[in-house]
């Protein structure tokens, strides 16, 4: 029976992929997915229903044996800032520690949740301690794999949209809808241009899921992204026209002579899914999902 191990099961992809593997596991989802976390949990499940969540520092190679992990435990960007460099170091050594030791079980597959912050660290254009952190989780998770024999996905995610969306003011698209359902108009706050992509949640989770299930790894970190580009003044109209609302858009001067782009490389993206025969949706759709969640949520 094909299980599923999840670690840092309650952020955004989390809930998300719960969410998937119960729409293909129905009623077995409890003897087939395991949960680990920060601390001990009963975890309510999207569509009803609870699952147990266990320590992380409970698991075990038994635990991992055969099955397909999804690694998402870490501590987030904003939290370097917390607690300092070497807190925010030692600790995400320890969660990957703890996880790479649980490892010695030889899981079916292994994906490890990465961030653009790692290929921005990996160029050099931004040396933040959690793109540094991220560059070397992905180096030893791809060097265990290979070692061991299982295959290894570290996947460099970047902007996500869709269901189950966290942390609303800290995303451009749940941050203009919230503006534009409280008050009718969308304020962009950014004064130079910022440029990115958006990959749906449903989507990322079903090329995190058939991947492993397919035994499908690589032997260096991927980019998992959109493959449109977009600026923030394209991402308010999408938000307008999902909307369907006559919403104001307002930005004051922009300068043009230093652009920020967080954007990955598509194909690889692209490649990945033609192999899993997972079909991907576009911007709006991204955009219209998370009005249509965020809608329902709100009441």
């Amino acid at each position: 029976m094909q299980r599923l191990v999840i670690t840092g099961p309650t952020g955004w992809i989390g809930q998300a992929l719960l969410a998937h593997a119960a729409a293909r596991w129905g009623e077995g989802l409890a003897d087939r997915v395991a949960l680990f976390g920060s601390t001990a949990r009963a975890l309510a499940l999207p569509g009803g229903g609870t699952l147990p969540v266990r320590e992380l520092d409970a698991i075990r190679p038994d635990d991992v044996a055969g099955a397909h992990l999804v690694h998402l435990a870490y501590l987030t960007k904003e939290k370097a800032e917390k607690l300092g460099e070497r807190v925010f170091f030692d600790t995400n050594l320890a969660i990957d520690d703890t996880v790479l030791a649980a490892c010695e079980g030889r899981p079916a597959s292994v994906f490890v949740a990465s961030s653009g912050a790692a290929k921005l660290a990996a160029e050099g254009v931004d040396l933040h301690p959690y793109g540094i952190a991220k560059l070397r989780q992905e180096a030893r998770f791809l060097a265990r794999g290979e070692a061991a024999g299982f295959p290894v996905l570290t996947g460099r995610i970047f902007n996500i949209a869709g269901p189950y969306v966290n942390k609303l003011e800290s995303y451009a698209v749940s941050n203009f809808i919230q503006q534009a359902l409280r008050s009718r108009r969308i304020s962009i706050s950014a004064q130079i241009p910022v440029f990115r992509s958006l990959i749906h949640v449903d989507d990322l989770c079903r090329l995190v899921l058939n991947a492993g299930l397919a035994l499908i790894g690589r032997s260096r970190a991927i980019d998992l992204c959109g493959a449109e580009v977009l600026e923030m003044e394209d991402i308010a109209r999408k938000v307008r026209d999902a909307l369907g609302e006559d919403i104001a858009i307002e930005r004051g001067d922009v300068n043009v002579e230093r652009p920020s782009a967080y954007l990955g490389h598509f194909p690889d993206t692209k490649t990945l899914a033609i192999q899993t025969a997972t079909e991907l949706r576009c911007a709006d759709q991204c955009v219209s999902d998370t009005v249509a969640w965020l809608r329902q949520t709100s009441h």
